[in-house]
């Protein structure tokens, strides 16, 4: 029979070496609550190389309703799929149901158990003819409360709140919001034709955005999130078309002979730049377009060979693009006001969809060598990273709004479909799924609802 006092000695030194292997994983000390966050040490360091998943515990909201259990399937899901976390199994769960959210009300002891570093406890009920949840999120190891906040919705949007529930969680353990309130501007074929529509990122909450039953492609959501260019065949040729979302009306923005294709916004909002082959050479040029009017405001390049795909830094000051002026199809830079190009790709011989990550230091881009793979490079042309290997055709990359993730579409679970990727590649997973196949996703920024 071992001594109740050194029981308790050998206890607190389990609980030292659960807090030092913590820190050992890249997790810091034991932090204050703020409403806001204003905390300079978090439990997971985003930019950390090598950072593993950190054991999170959410057990499930007292309740029983079908709502309830949505809001907590949603925020687990998308937990597992943000890359940070080792969602526990709640079997292992020993805390009893009479514990409570607030700090006094529970017992970080039934936390060791099944060995949870973070633990998010929530609650969802009724309030009138509205919904509200609160979340509240405890460094386990720490002994201390991280943040709590609380939400109100409508009692049709469990899903949504769900979102904000596991954005908030990040945001506290990471000091950056997630990103599960954005969304997928995609190319579904759903219906037979290839239209334009939303699906959240957890590829949920599917929405339309054109029926018109011909071919719609390429779509690019405006940096406040309120409109979406697309190309469309719905007249016969290749034009350009903007949905307003807010309106729910779409204009033709462009319809010059020959093709009008890859829309790309300046983050100003007001113009575009384009691809068209309008200018007699029987190339493809890019040019800016006012974004109220379709008005040519200049054309960008005038090389020999293709010129297309258009992608704004984030400051605006710069355009990304692939062209073929030097034989194969490569990625170039320059200035937003046209002029001389710099090529920031040198390996392989067909390299296409760039995508510049909102943080200003990377391209993602399309590399073919016997199957398309996605790719980042420095915007000096250093430091490629090969994002996708082994896994079928990987094309059309798009960036969250924070330059954490990556989406594309693979063809690697059958037909096409859409994959999120943390921005290094480490952790990959599935977004759409089912019949119809998923293309061109463009990533929204973050969204009000």
């Amino acid at each position: 029979m071992i001594p109740t006092r050194l029981l308790r000695v050998l206890r607190a030194l389990c609980l030292t070496l659960i807090s030092l292997t913590v820190l050992s994983l890249g997790l810091r000390g034991p932090l204050g609550y703020a409403q806001e966050a204003t905390k300079t040490d978090f439990i997971i360091e985003v930019n950390k190389p090598g950072n593993r998943d950190v054991p999170i515990a959410i057990p499930k909201p007292t309740g029983g309703s079908a709502m309830v259990d949505t809001v907590w399937e949603v925020v687990r899901h998308d937990l597992e799929m943000s890359g940070y976390f080792k969602v526990l199994n709640p079997d292992a769960f020993i805390e009893p149901a009479s514990a409570g959210l607030e700090p006094g009300t529970f017992k970080f002891e039934d936390w060791d158990v099944p060995d949870a570093v973070v633990l998010g406890k929530t609650k969802v009920e009724s309030v009138g003819d509205k919904v509200r949840a609160e979340v509240w999120v405890y460094d386990v190891p720490g002994r201390r409360k991280l943040g709590a906040k609380a939400f109100t919705g409508d009692p049709n949007q469990a899903r949504r709140m769900g979102h904000r529930i596991a954005d908030e969680i990040i945001l506290q353990v990471t000091g950056e919001p997630g990103i599960f309130n954005t969304r997928f501007a995609v190319v579904t074929q759903r219906s037979g034709n290839k239209e334009i529509a939303l699906v959240d990122v957890d590829g949920e909450g599917f929405t339309s955005i054109t029926q018109n039953g011909s071919i719609n492609l390429q779509p690019a959501w405006s940096k406040d999130g309120a409109k979406i260019a697309f190309t469309s065949y719905r007249s016969g040729n290749p034009d350009i078309y903007i949905a307003d979302l807010a309106r729910g009306r779409t204009t033709r923005l462009s319809a010059r002979p020959g093709v009008n294709i890859g829309a790309a916004w300046h983050p100003a909002g007001d113009r575009l730049a384009v691809t068209l082959s309008s200018n007699g050479s029987g190339d493809t040029d890019l040019f800016m377009l006012e974004a109220e009017t379709g008005r040519n405001l200049g054309q960008l390049t005038n090389a020999s060979g293709i010129d297309v795909s258009p992608a704004f830094s984030p400051d605006g000051g710069q355009v990304a693009f692939a062209s073929e002026r030097s034989g194969g199809v490569q990625i170039y830079v320059m200035s937003a006001a046209g002029g001389d190009a710099r090529r920031v790709t040198f390996n392989g011989g067909h390299n296409t969809d760039p995508a510049w990550s909102p943080k200003g230091d990377k391209i993602a881009y399309v590399s073919r060598d016997g199957v398309f793979d996605v790719f980042t490079v420095g915007t000096d042309g250093k430091g490629a990273v090969r994002i996708t290997q082994g896994q079928g055709d990987n094309e059309d990359p798009t960036w969250s709004p924070d330059g954490r993730y990556l989406a594309f579409s693979s063809t690697r679970s059958g037909g096409n479909h859409i994959w999120m990727s943390t921005a290094d590649g480490r952790h990959q997973v599935q977004s759409t799924k089912g019949k119809g196949g998923y293309s061109n996703p463009s990533w929204s920024p973050r969204l009000s609802w």
